[in-house]
């Protein structure tokens, strides 16, 4: 029985996963002497002012960029943790009790079944040699950082503790300066008795704040990002509505991360990033038509956290609003969304509520952010209709003529599918028709 459980943990924003990132993991792989790899999106630091990336990004560009590397465990512990500081001492403290506790499980439930004589009968029994042995295991920590790191430890929030619970695995690359890093090291560990060792990784020169920049304005960077994440970002322009979404005040961001957090733990990974899209688009169309970017994010986020409901719960929490009919199954979603915000998230925004509730039919005389959620459902770049380039290239300028567009093709998908659309939708229509 091992009395030693060796984790390594990778944290970092991975803003975006890039080739570097992997070539980090790909060397603590080669080392052999993990029980346990772990990897870990940023979440709230209180070292970083910059805008980062929504946490659902970037766990998702994460798990695509290490989905071809054997050993690695992937963690969302940080970035659930949204509105509360990511201290390294407490995800240090967190992993020690969790991996320990998970160790003693197993092992219990294996000793449990050794089968012991007792008398006449034959009993299940965990000797007291076993549990002694199991008392005295071990849980190592490594945080796995770039040589940066030995600058700036002492500026971290409890250094001394960090460096008394944890070993330091630096990594290094050809183009470090090995000198100036090793007497870091041997600063750190005279003052701190701090216990650092290096590995060697390939060399790299990528700048996530460089690729950022490139990514801001579309650009392909294929031979920077694993093919996967490559292709993740550009499907869905994660970059592209990074400076609009910059705008956003920290308390605005941190409420946004509470939301998404709630939208997480109530749909899939596809809808999550669904979500996702809409709310960044919302905030575009919303600083195009100076609207309230606030509010238009919020209701993107939020505006599909009924869909994964069973049906019978969406009908239900549906007709407390008592708009809206009448009801199917594919938009009850929508007025079940706005009561379950009202009633479990405090969110007590009329035009907020009510543009959930039609985001999926429309209504008459549409509010700015009504329409704006419409579209934004509709035009997000994840989605894979035809016939959406123009009607976005509309939406820029002019959101009534956009929805008359929208409207349009909503009109020839259902009569090509034989079915009726819904009266709000067609009183939308004539409306708008009509204006």
């Amino acid at each position: 029985m091992a009395n030693k459980i060796k984790i390594a943990i990778y944290g970092g924003s991975f803003d975006p996963f890039h080739n570097g990132h992997k070539k980090v993991l790909e060397g603590l792989l080669k080392l052999n002497k993990f029980d346990q790899i772990i990897v870990m999106p940023l979440g709230l630091a209180p070292h970083k002012d910059k805008y980062m990336t929504p946490s659902g990004y970037r766990y998702e560009m994460t798990r695509l960029g290490i989905k071809d590397l054997p050993g690695l465990t992937l963690s969302d512990y940080e970035i659930n943790r949204p509105g509360q500081y990511s201290y390294t001492v407490d995800t240090i403290d967190f992993y020690k009790q969790k991996i320990y506790n998970d160790y003693i499980n197993e092992e219990l439930k294996k000793l449990s079944k050794q089968r012991v004589p007792r008398g006449e009968k034959t009993k299940y029994k965990t000797d007291a040699t076993s549990l002694k042995n199991l008392q005295n295991v071990k849980v190592k920590i490594s945080l796995v950082y770039g040589s940066d790191a030995l600058d700036t430890i002492e500026n971290w929030y409890e250094p001394e503790q960090i460096m008394r619970k944890a070993k330091l695995l630096i990594c290094r690359r050809g183009s470090d300066n090995f000198k100036h890093m090793n007497e870091r090291a041997e600063y750190l560990r005279s003052k701190y008795q701090a216990n650092i060792e290096f590995f060697q990784i390939e060399e790299t020169d990528i700048s996530s704040t460089q690729l950022r920049k490139k990514l801001k304005k579309d650009k392909k960077q294929n031979n920077k990002l694993p093919p996967a994440v490559c292709r993740y970002i550009k499907n869905n322009k994660i970059y592209v509505f990074h400076d609009e979404m910059a705008q956003l005040n920290r308390e605005q961001l941190i409420q946004l991360a509470v939301y998404e957090k709630e939208v997480r733990k109530n749909v899939s990974r596809s809808r999550l990033n669904h979500s996702l899209n809409v709310m960044q688009y919302s905030v575009h169309l919303a600083t195009r038509h100076n609207y309230d970017l606030m509010k238009a994010a919020v209701t993107g986020i939020l505006h599909d956290i009924a869909k994964s409901m069973k049906i019978e719960k969406q009908y239900r929490f549906a007709k407390k609003t008592g708009k809206l009919s009448p009801l199917n199954k594919n938009i009850a979603h929508g007025p079940a969304g706005a009561w379950y915000i009202h009633r479990y998230l405090g969110v007590t925004d009329r035009e907020i509520l009510d543009a959930l509730i039609f985001h999926t039919t429309s209504r008459r005389n549409m509010t700015k952010l009504d329409q704006i959620i419409y579209l934004a459902d509709k035009l997000e770049y994840g989605r894979p209709f035809a016939n959406l380039e123009d009607i976005r290239e509309v939406a820029e300028t002019d959101l009534t003529s956009a929805m008359k567009l929208c409207l349009k093709e909503v009109r020839l998908a259902l009569r090509r599918q034989s079915k009726k659309g819904h009266p709000a939708t067609k009183a939308a229509t004539k409306y708008l028709d009509s204006n």
